[in-house]
């Protein structure tokens, strides 16, 4: 996610991870799609892209998703993650 040094896996796993994310998706779908047995890990590379900005959350209200500033601790049931357009211009 930086390009330089650090765990190679890592970056793989976050690329991986934010390429899978065009339109909303569920956790588990993601962690699925991974590859990554760990889900400890998924989850920490998705909160990583949370807070760099690459990855938006969001919750469906009256059958639309809407954008929240906050990850469910623990489990992410009834959230689903997508994209931002500074994500999307790293891919």
């Amino acid at each position: 996610m930086n390009g330089k040094g650090g765990d190679m896996e890592l970056e793989k796993l976050a690329y991986k991870i934010l390429s899978s994310l065009i339109f909303e998706e569920k956790f588990e779908h993601i962690y699925e799609e991974s590859g990554e047995p760990d889900r400890n890990i998924v989850s920490d590379v998705l909160r990583i892209l949370v807070v760099k900005d690459l990855v938006r959350v969001y919750e469906v209200r009256n059958e639309k998703y809407v954008s929240v500033s906050y990850i469910e601790p623990d489990t992410y049931s009834n959230q689903f993650f997508r994209a931002s357009a500074k994500g999307l211009n790293l891919l």
